[in-house]
């Protein structure tokens, strides 16, 4: 994602960086990775949280859910 930016440090006058300069098109890149990024990780916790509560309805222990009650929740 990062081999084709433009990068630009900004530095202190000890020469330490402290800012990072990109062009707006580069920007836009990053940011709709991170969004896609956001939208995955989102549906990983939704899946892990929904394999979680099928365990334990299967163990007993979270009472089941018919049909209509699961498509409402949707």
């Amino acid at each position: 994602m990062t081999d084709n930016i433009g990068i630009e440090y900004v530095t202190d006058k000890a020469g330490n960086r402290s800012k990072v300069l990109i062009s707006y098109e580069d920007w836009q890149r990053i940011e709709a990775g991170f969004k896609k990024w956001e939208a995955y990780e989102y549906r990983k916790s939704s899946l892990k949280t929904a394999f979680s509560e099928v365990k334990l309805m299967q163990q007993g222990t979270l009472p089941k859910k018919d049909m209509q009650t699961f498509l409402d929740e949707c």
